[in-house]
């Protein structure tokens, strides 16, 4: 049992500071070294403490994924002379530009880690509102969908509360057969999407209604329509938040480090496992310290079997297409089947150790349209 201490909310300036100072700064032969001070803090944070469960949780997950970006931003790639912004893009190259110049440069890729208007930005992101979209429209659009995202969000969040099965002392997720489970996995899904999706659709509506972005800069965060295999779940169709660093950090140990050749399945199988391993860090490293047991839950059992199934995913599409056999929506019915099966198979390993820790109860859901059919929430007009 690790003995943690009261995490300092100053940490978290420090560690800011650092990472958007490495953007800024212009390049140089010892620019790594600015990464020493950003490893030292993660150390200290995963020692620390918020004072709750979902604290600490949330407090490993958001600092490991940003340490991910630190070390391919720091370590890995030369920014200023790598990355560079679609048109309009700057004239002169932003290692020349002005400390002010570079400190934009700096922000906006810091914003960024999907890669939008980048051209890092990968292929596979969401479709998004087209170039000159009226501004107006786009903000009635993302509005009724954020009203949607919000009933569906609702809904699993009035399961959740009726459900034994998420509280700490509930009978667990595989305790009343697969039929249960399958629904407890789905809810938990839906509720994961929607709370993400409805966040990002609600900024997406103040950054554009502020002047400050444009609607095609604001893909959907998710796909769902895309998960009708294992792969398509995790590379399409699931948020795109984490690809970046995962992908330059496989390739590097792909053709860097194992010297394989780009393109051949060694290398595509060892960047998928690369990819599913950081994932699975991020997630043990947040759960370790929610847990405060070093062995954390089930994260890194649920992430490294994702690249199993992929890889028996991707014999057996190659048998059907020897066979001759081809997609249709038949095929994409059975696919959604398939990838249902197996999320309600291996998801209650990682998520059933947390839940019973108290996730849930520390941070019990609430239901707004539950609350106003009891008429527990009224307005109240003056007297």
């Amino acid at each position: 049992m690790l003995i943690p201490y009261a995490f300092n909310g100053l940490a978290w300036v420090s560690y800011l500071s650092l990472v958007l100072f490495a953007l800024i700064v212009k390049p140089f032969s010892g620019r790594a070294v600015i990464f020493l001070p950003i490893f030292a803090l993660t150390a200290y944070v995963l020692l620390s403490t918020t004072g709750t469960f979902a604290g600490d949780y949330g407090l490993g997950l958001s600092w490991l994924t940003l340490f991910w970006f630190a070390s391919d931003y720091i370590l890995l790639t030369d920014v200023q002379r790598t990355l560079r912004r679609l048109p309009p893009a700057p004239k002169e190259p932003i290692e020349k530009a002005s400390l002010c110049a570079r400190t934009r440069w700096a922000v906006a890729l810091f914003t960024a880690p999907r890669g939008v208007g980048w051209a890092h930005q990968p292929p596979t992101l969401p479709a998004a509102p087209l170039a000159g979209t009226p501004r107006l429209a786009f903000i009635v659009r993302r509005l009724c969908t954020a009203f949607l995202l919000f009933l569906l969000h609702d809904a699993a969040n009035l399961h959740q509360l009726w459900n034994p099965m998420f509280r700490a002392h509930g009978p667990g997720w595989r305790a009343d057969g697969w039929g249960w489970r399958a629904i407890v996995v789905l809810a938990w899904g839906v509720s994961a999407y929607t709370a993400m999706e409805l966040a990002v659709t609600l900024l997406s509506v103040m950054g554009v209604a502020c002047g400050l972005f444009a609607p095609e800069e604001w893909p959907p965060l998710f796909a769902p329509g895309e998960a009708y295999t294992i792969r398509r779940l995790w590379g399409r169709a699931w948020h795109q938040l984490m690809r970046r660093f995962v992908s330059t950090h496989g390739k590097y140990l792909a053709h860097c480090v194992l010297r394989l050749s780009p393109g051949s399945n060694a290398s595509s199988y060892i960047q998928l496992y690369t990819a599913f391993l950081i994932s699975a860090l991020v997630h043990y490293g947040a759960e370790a310290m929610a847990l405060r047991i070093p062995r954390g839950g089930g994260a890194l059992a649920f992430f490294m079997l994702q690249p199993c199934a992929i890889m028996l995913e991707d014999f057996l599409i190659f048998l059907a297409r020897g066979a001759g056999m081809k997609g249709g929506t038949g095929v994409r019915i059975v696919g959604y089947a398939w990838v249902w099966v197996w999320v309600t198979l291996t998801l209650p390993g990682w998520q059933e150790p947390l839940v019973r820790a108290g996730q849930m109860d520390d941070s019990l859901p609430v239901s707004v349209l539950l609350g106003l059919w009891r008429g527990e929430w009224v307005l109240h007009s003056r007297s």
